[in-house]
């Protein structure tokens, strides 16, 4: 299983995502130009700054559509340099990335035009990654058989459930965010009910079994662990089948606290721990009408939908 987002094992990802760190803490004038454009899906896509792919950090990269930015300095022209990036963007373009390069003076002077390019290739790897590339987008309705099936493989959805005791002295965790209550739900890890079930549901979409399967609640490596690892090492497992996350609709249900408010702060943390935008997230919230275990508050459970897309 490839570790975190498309690099090949934990301690390569560790080294680089702390050299990551340091970059994204000292960004030329050109990265930060164009980030001002397409940071906070902007362009309607999630990118993220400096985040380690396979052996590499690019500048930008949009994991969901596997599109790539690199803004080249002065030296990238310089010895050996021109060689490298190309071998680079070869090794990324084998793993099925999107590779965008552009001078800083691109970028500072002719910035629209480089917003363009970009805008274009989204539009490309949302067709091609949707399998739609060389397709009308005004066929006929399908007439079914193994032409049909095969296209329809490219989208998966799963669901997923999960319900987890509430009692004292636990802290409460739910979509990947602490909150405040005067119990928590129990667990073998964290226990967060919300991310249990659409770990299942992604799962369940790629046929790739459930969560109890690959993170066994027997085992000493998940106790007591923070279920935000969970949801990441899930997205990278329907990875190596090839697909990624296109949305997830789930619903919590819970007669205390009330969960409403703590809804856009759990977008925020689900978006940035899958790599998708937060619009392409939806959760809601229910009471059972004091019916049941849950309107007993003896616990909450959760309900989740999954689309994946090859």
């Amino acid at each position: 299983m490839k570790y975190n987002y498309y690099t090949n094992d934990e301690m390569t990802y560790r080294l680089l995502l702390e050299k990551a760190k340091d970059m994204r803490c000292n960004p030329t004038e050109a990265e930060s130009a164009l980030w001002h454009y397409i940071s906070g899906g902007r362009l309607g896509v999630h990118f993220r700054r400096q985040h380690p792919v396979y052996d590499y950090i690019p500048d930008f990269v949009c994991l969901t559509y596997r599109l790539i930015i690199e803004i080249d300095g002065g030296y990238h022209l310089e010895g050996e340099q021109p060689e490298k990036d190309a071998e680079r963007t070869k090794n990324l373009a084998e793993q099925g990335f999107t590779v965008l390069r552009f001078t800083n003076e691109e970028v500072l002077h002719n910035t629209e035009e480089v917003i363009d390019t970009i805008g274009d290739a989204i539009d490309r790897q949302q067709l091609k990654l949707s399998g739609s590339i060389g397709k009308s987008t005004s066929s006929p309705l399908p007439s079914g058989g193994l032409e049909w099936a095969g296209r329809m493989d490219g989208f998966r959805v799963g669901l997923g459930y999960d319900v987890h005791r509430l009692v004292a002295g636990r802290d409460l965790w739910l979509g990947g965010i602490k909150i405040e209550h005067t119990e928590g739900l129990l667990g073998h890890s964290d226990a967060d009910v919300l991310i249990h079930a659409i770990c299942d549901a992604l799962l369940g979409a790629a046929n790739m079994r459930d969560i109890g399967y690959h993170f066994p609640d027997t085992s000493a490596d998940t106790l007591n662990v923070d279920s935000k690892i969970l949801l990441r090492k899930t997205v990278g497992l329907i990875a190596t089948k090839g697909y990624t996350v296109g949305n997830i609709d789930a619903t919590v249900c819970a007669e205390r606290p009330k969960i409403n408010p703590h809804v856009p702060a759990m977008k925020t943390c689900l978006a940035d721990v899958m790599g998708i935008d937060e619009n392409r997230i939806s959760i809601k919230a229910t009471t059972t009408e004091r019916l049941g275990f849950t309107g007993r508050e003896e616990g909450m459970s959760a309900y989740a939908v999954a689309l994946i897309v090859k």
